[in-house]
């Protein structure tokens, strides 16, 4: 698709880095993402910095990911909040692909702070969250689902007093609530496996409350540290959304008080009609249930300890697929942690599997071992054996035939035994070199010297 004269990386994918992105000129990459790749930009007049998604290339531009790229930059265009960011540019790269402009942000992402600091406070849950759930529920208004609500696309940033200000990101999973182009396949949900809710999992239409679910699934893990729903793979942590009861808050930790387990399982309730009509309602319980047990709720944002500098690069975005994301948190220059490491594993499916086939050199060097060894004993074991009498000849010359048969890279040495020649008298072996009869080797000896973990070719 793209021009020949534009400058090609190595991969196949051309370097874009100093291309105009409309007023923009595009530098390094900060991230990438399930749709997109982040930029960092500046106005080359204005000097203004700005963040630039560019869209991943695609087969055409009517598929699937452009439409719901398009609708991404409509959707967060159409509701104004503080806490969702500001996009204000729009278009295509020379190459075709379509990019938009949106602010760049210091500070970094929930998810990098959750490996950083662990467990939140109910207080900072609360007061973190709240913002987040103003916005849900403007997007909703605007008649916006998120569907992909996560730590990664909640961003931290802290204003000259110190307070944190959470921002959220990545409407690529957005969907018009009224008539909207974006058609998914049929069976193919969209979003996050550990956070979707049970009727996104199983691909039926979904409202507000399903952002109000992943909320719940939020809480959850800042809360206690951990997730409410796992499994092995893509398709069991589906199918435990749909079916399996999530755990109490106060069960997972003996330090939380049973007032907080009611509003947290009510957003995780199974039933859209049964959970809170709106993500603010579900916050507003919480909180209650959180001065109930004693705790004091301030009603300003919180002030999260800030990371340490140079430690994370601007508006650094977190990998969406489960093998990205063990990519990604196997550097431990990121100072990501071993929870970081089952989620990303508790995502990856089965059937997209990219293990490499099992070694089996080493089983057949000890198959090999074991008939060069067969053919040695009995070599060794036909010189070392009596010379048999004239009368036997016959009796040995079959017996020759047999270890043939057996071994037919041994060399049979006997003196030739002519008719007028006096029949050899026979010599009896002495005592101390006479060696006790031995067994042929066959194929269940050899087999039981096979070590039990390797598997057997055959």
């Amino acid at each position: 698709m793209a021009d020949s004269s534009l400058p090609k990386a190595k991969d196949g994918t051309p370097e874009i880095t100093g291309w105009m992105a409309g007023e923009y000129r595009l530098g390094r990459k900060l991230g990438e993402g399930g749709f997109g790749a982040v930029y960092e930009a500046v106005h080359p007049l204005l000097k203004r910095r700005a963040a630039v998604k560019v869209l991943h290339r695609i087969a055409g531009a009517d598929s699937d990911s452009v439409l719901r790229f398009v609708a991404e930059a409509r959707a967060v265009n159409q509701i104004k909040n503080r806490h969702i960011i500001d996009i204000f540019s729009f278009g295509k790269l020379p190459d075709g692909r379509h990019f938009y402009v949106m602010d760049l942000l210091e500070g970094e992402p929930l998810d990098r702070y959750m490996a950083r600091e662990g467990r939140c406070s109910v207080q900072a849950v609360i007061q973190l969250l709240r913002p987040i759930a103003e916005a849900l529920d403007a997007a909703h208004a605007a008649g916006v689902v998120h569907r992909d609500l996560k730590p990664q696309n909640i961003y931290l940033i802290w204003d000259a007093t110190g307070e944190t200000v959470p921002k959220l990101l990545d409407f690529g999973m957005a969907k018009l609530l009224g008539e909207s182009p974006i058609h998914t396949v049929s069976g193919t949900p969209l979003g996050t496996p550990l956070y979707m809710s049970p009727e996104q999992a199983r691909g039926d239409l979904v409202d507000g409350r399903s952002d109000v679910y992943a909320l719940g699934v939020l809480c959850h893990e800042l809360l206690t540290g951990r997730l409410p729903i796992t499994g092995e793979n893509t398709i069991g942590v589906l199918m435990a959304h749909i079916i399996q009861a999530p755990p109490r808050v106060s069960e997972v930790c003996d330090d939380l008080s049973p007032e907080l387990d009611e509003p947290v399982l009510k957003m995780l309730a199974k039933k859209p009609e049964e959970r809170p009509a709106s993500a603010s309602e579900a916050l507003a319980e919480l909180s209650r249930a959180a001065e109930r047990a004693g705790a004091v709720v301030p009603s300003g944002p919180p002030r999260l300890s800030r990371p340490a500098p140079g430690s994370n690069d601007t508006f650094e975005r977190s990998r969406e697929s489960a093998d990205t994301s063990l990519q990604g948190l196997s550097d431990a220059s990121l100072g990501f942690t071993e929870r970081d490491f089952r989620r990303g594993a508790m995502v990856r499916s089965a059937g997209t599997s990219t293990q490499k086939p099992p070694v089996r050199w080493p089983l057949w060097v000890l198959l090999v071992a074991v008939g060069a060894g067969a053919t040695v004993w009995v070599t060794r074991g036909w010189h070392d054996a009596p010379l048999a009498p004239a009368g036997a000849a016959s009796a040995s010359n079959a017996a020759n035939a047999v270890s043939a048969a057996v071994a037919p890279t041994a060399v049979s040495v006997v003196p030739p035994v002519s008719a007028s020649s006096p029949a050899p008298e026979p010599i009896a072996p002495e005592p101390a070199l006479q060696k006790p009869a031995k067994r042929a080797p066959g194929v269940a000896s050899a087999a039981s010297r096979i070590p039990k973990d390797l598997e057997s070719p055959f």
